[in-house]
């Protein structure tokens, strides 16, 4: 009885290969289209009525990766009022959706 061994195969390898690239190529796009829409609809620029929506999503940080010392140290309220006071990022996300099915936004077009 003999053992064959197995092989990674070059086919297998290039078509890794091709295809980390082709996600890469599609990631930049995405990532443009994402940024152009980000400041228009910052901009309040109106969507185009149709099968698809865009929309921002906002989300508010604040740095305080030294609020377990600050707790630990100070007291909570002591964090919480300097969490309060600090200042904060707002962070913008673009999201795509896709409306549920076509009669729900075909007879506004026709209404159009």
């Amino acid at each position: 009885m003999t053992t064959q061994a197995i092989q990674i195969t070059q086919e297998e390898l290039r078509e890794v290969f091709e295809l980390e690239r082709d996600i890469a190529e599609k990631q930049r796009r995405v990532e443009d289209l994402k940024t152009n829409i980000k400041i228009l609809l910052i901009g309040k620029t109106p969507i185009e009525i149709g099968r698809f929506y865009a929309r921002l999503i906002t989300m508010r940080v604040s740095h305080v990766p030294w609020k377990q010392v600050v707790v630990d140290e100070l007291g909570i309220e002591f964090a919480e009022a300097m969490r309060r006071k600090s200042s904060s990022s707002v962070l913008c996300k673009v999201v795509v959706d896709e409306h549920g099915s076509l009669p729900l936004w075909k007879h506004t077009i026709q209404n159009l």
